[in-house]
């Protein structure tokens, strides 16, 4: 029998088709309160939502996600796979047409950090996947409050390029992007893994 918030969490798809009405400055601060209250690594709250409503700079950045990626299939064209990773790739700028494109960040690592753990400190202050679980925060708010998101990852394949655009200090790495509007379609709901298929439970 599932909860009211399982029931909840079935309903959220992604969105990517949007209307053209903007979204109100409040309900984008709302969005943001929402994310604010996922949990953190220590506490450091090192996460950071700028939130875009220009459409040349949502334009300029989708300018380039695509060249990013077209560097990438011109370096692979002998691969076998590159006609796949076209087509994946060809989706990477919709964000342009939201009304409002959020780009989630978090700190970098500091040098003291990275010297104490090397490889293995990416992976245990937490930062990144802080900034991540205040991304779900944020969609899941925007779920309730009548909202449609979708977080796209492959953007960030333009790191440098988007950081550069929005005036990110080199202090900020991006986890995401995630465009947010009212939705304009209803999409179906993807089939999802049988539980038994991605849980164990050690007795």
């Amino acid at each position: 029998m599932r909860s009211d918030i399982t029931k909840f969490l079935a309903r959220r798809r992604s969105i990517r088709i949007f209307q053209k009405r903007p979204v109100e400055n409040e309900l984008l601060e709302e969005l943001v309160q929402g994310a604010a209250w996922a949990p953190s690594a220590s506490n450091r709250q090192a996460w950071f939502f700028t939130i875009v409503k220009n459409h040349d700079v949502k334009v300029a950045m989708a300018k380039a996600v695509n060249e990013s990626w077209q560097n990438v299939i011109d370096e692979n064209a002998e691969s076998g796979a590159i006609d796949e990773v076209r087509e994946y790739a060809s989706c990477f700028g919709s964000f342009r047409s939201a009304p409002a494109v959020i780009a989630v960040t978090c700190r970098s690592l500091n040098a003291f950090q990275a010297h104490l753990l090397k490889e293995r400190a990416e992976h245990t202050f937490g930062d990144y996947p802080s900034a991540a679980m205040a991304a779900q925060n944020l969609m899941l708010t925007a779920e309730g409050m009548g909202l449609g998101s979708c977080c796209m990852t492959g953007a960030i394949a333009a790191q440098k390029e988007l950081k550069e655009i929005l005036g990110l200090s080199r202090k900020q790495e991006l986890v995401c992007l995630i465009a947010v509007g009212y939705p304009d379609e209803q999409p179906t709901a993807p089939k999802r893994k049988e539980i038994s298929q991605i849980m164990r439970i050690i007795e």
